[in-house]
């Protein structure tokens, strides 16, 4: 069998071949990527998108906050923004945030210059396009009351630009197309006195903490809310609090977090979801919908990329 990196374009970023993605995300479980690519910047990306062959799946991976790769890894390339997109500017109280950039830390940076509205960041584990893409919140907001625009490229290398009003965010979704790759984003918020922004991020992170489980393997709310109903009461009602399936669990402090306890694998994960969802729905007939995105095939598989690509389409070379 062909390597994949054999048929892919030369790029100025990193760029390998079975690369670990365990330790990528919070849950701490998965398989390889096939091939990992992080750019070095966006011409590299689009350079990239441009001249890879369609045939080869791509997956974007953010922080990894609310996602389960499943044990075979995900086949094809995983692409990982990573520092270049991850700058922050500043003009006035609007910011231009990467899509790499970590939300807690852009919410950070906005409250040590005294402006608010982006508090409630500070207690969501992801990046800015992954917010972006699932319209992330907490406390009663959302990504879609910050948001003005987004600038975007998709798998052909082509540029979008969206006002927030075009990326139809509703509960936990947006209508942005599954091959877009956000690039950067700007957000606007509000000026506070000195010291106030900080302050309120410190209560809505001790909040959390109140009533989340902290210091533990977790990728956040497992289940999107059914409307007018909690996920966390509906898997408490049918008596599946603290339920364990291998060494995966439901965590006693909130049944809404699906927890790798002790080297759980993700089927260990998966198939301790789908008995929560089995049993709400037998009991409730609601059909629970997943909120963790879960990635990749349940066993490795290996490609003849010389087969699905053909033999004349090898395009490794020189920068």
């Amino acid at each position: 069998m062909t390597n994949l990196l054999e048929y892919l374009p030369p790029v100025r970023g990193k760029i390998e071949a079975h690369v670990p993605l365990q330790n990528m995300t919070y849950l701490h479980v998965g398989g390889d990527a096939e091939v990992f690519f992080e750019p070095a910047d966006s011409d590299d990306l689009i350079h990239f998108l441009r001249k890879h062959p369609a045939a080869v799946p791509i997956t974007v991976l953010g922080a990894g906050s609310n996602v389960l790769v499943r044990d075979g890894g995900i086949p094809g390339v995983v692409i990982h923004l990573g520092d270049w997109f991850k700058r922050i500017f500043k003009e006035g109280t609007t910011f231009e945030v990467g899509a790499g950039a970590l939300v807690a830390n852009f919410a950070e940076n906005a409250a040590q210059q005294d402006v608010s509205g982006f508090e409630f960041l500070s207690t969501i584990p992801g990046t800015m396009g992954g917010c972006i893409l699932m319209n992330a919140g907490c406390f009663g907001r959302s990504i879609k009351d910050i948001l003005l625009e987004m600038e975007a490229v998709d798998f052909q290398g082509r540029m979008h630009w969206m006002p927030a009003q075009k990326i139809g965010l509703t509960y936990r979704k947006s209508s942005i197309p599954n091959d877009w790759i956000i690039l950067r984003a700007w957000v606007c918020g509000s000026v506070l006195a000195s010291g106030l922004v900080l302050r309120c991020m410190a209560e809505l992170r001790a909040a959390r903490a109140a009533y989340q489980p902290t210091g533990c393997y977790t990728a956040g709310s497992a289940f999107k809310n059914p409307e007018g109903k909690n996920a966390w009461e509906l898997i408490s009602a049918v008596g599946l609090r603290g339920a364990r399936q291998g060494r995966a669990s439901i965590s006693e402090k909130h049944a809404n977090f699906l927890l790798n306890d002790d080297n759980a694998t993700a089927e260990d994960l998966e198939s301790l979801g789908e008995t929560i969802r089995n049993k709400v729905q037998q009991k409730t007939g609601i059909d629970l919908e997943w909120e963790i995105v879960r990635l990749g095939t349940r066993t490795p598989t290996v490609t003849d990329w010389a087969q699905v690509i053909g033999q004349g389409s090898i395009l490794r070379g020189g920068v």
